[in-house]
């Protein structure tokens, strides 16, 4: 008691003996344990981060924005990680019901959701949840077709994301499906590919399109990496990108500006969501009523070098 009183800073204690204890937490290498803290009701200032993968660029982006927000309120981030394993997701949400006064769940499965109840406060990252911050997906998607479209681009394929993890991916699909169906054009057989959100996927998606007896002159893709990796696979296969092939991707990370060509894409506006998730998520923390339940952000069309006019387009342009 009397070395919690010190370190606490409580009044009613001997200059004599606060010495004589922060001398001993010197000498011993004393740190304060944040469970011990926990049994006794008071608040850890933490908040816990719970995601799939910290590898994933569009992680990182809003991981930087929302930490720089804790920091400065005071807070600690814990961030846990998950490799989308079920059984890793579960524990792991369990452990931070106990130890966070708060949750952002970065990119989360619908199954996480469940084991916070109404114990701690939690924002999501993504479209799952009671309070969430997202982008518009389905008008973002709707922008790339769009853009492509107007170029003269009639065989646009969809190498779109893991439909039985993330919400997001299947909300792009339908921008691209309703793009397509207000321009009067169909999705063709084979132009849906999963390309798992990662580059490996990307190439694989886009080698499946790009083989096909009728190959798509366009390929929007559900996310930056997996265009990144239609692009290494159109190179492997001898097109030129945006010649031969024109690319979207979707969320604008940093790599997108440099890639060759640089990639035409549609921008998350990735550090103002997690400067809000953060500040929604530290309100409902401090017991704030008139919270914000569900923000949406626009999402915009960057137009860089990896779209042009198809290439027939391009021949009858020349020609005399």
């Amino acid at each position: 008691m009397t070395v919690s009183n010190v370190i606490n800073n409580k009044p009613g204690m001997s200059e004599e003996t606060r010495l004589r204890v922060q001398r001993a937490i010197e000498a011993t290498g004393y740190v304060s344990n944040a469970a011990a803290r926990l049994l006794t009701g008071k608040r850890a200032n933490m908040i816990g981060v719970l995601t799939p993968r910290l590898n994933w660029p569009f992680v990182t982006e809003i991981l930087q924005s929302a930490s720089t927000v804790a920091e400065a309120e005071g807070l600690n981030l814990a961030i846990f990680t998950t490799a989308s394993n079920p059984t890793l997701e579960r524990e792991r949400a369990m452990l931070l019901r106990t130890l966070a006064d708060g949750v952002l769940l970065v990119i989360p499965s619908a199954d996480e959701h469940q084991v916070f109840g109404n114990v701690v406060p939690v924002v999501t990252l993504g479209a799952y949840g009671e309070r969430t911050v997202k982008v518009d997906n389905f008008e973002g998607a709707r922008l790339a077709v769009r853009h492509l479209i107007e170029l003269g681009h009639t065989r646009i394929a969809h190498v779109h994301g893991q439909h039985n993890d993330l919400r997001d991916a299947a909300e792009r699909e339908q921008g691209f499906v309703s793009a397509l169906e207000e321009a009067g054009l169909d999705v063709l057989p084979g132009y849906l590919q999963d390309g798992e959100f990662s580059e490996e996927g990307g190439r694989r998606a886009a080698h499946a399109l790009l083989t096909l007896p009728d190959a798509p002159t366009a390929i929007f893709a559900a996310n930056d990496r997996s265009a990144i990796g239609v692009m290494e696979a159109a190179a492997q296969l001898g097109l030129r990108v945006p010649h031969d092939l024109s690319v979207v991707g979707f969320d604008d990370i940093h790599a997108a500006a440099y890639t060759d060509p640089p990639l035409t894409t549609v921008r998350q506006p990735l550090q103002q969501m997690g400067e809000k998730a953060a500040r929604v998520l530290i309100d409902l923390m401090r017991g704030e009523t008139g919270v914000e339940q569900h923000v949406l952000f626009p999402a915009s069309l960057v137009v860089r070098q990896s779209t042009a006019v198809p290439r027939a387009h391009q021949e009858v342009r020349v020609s005399p």
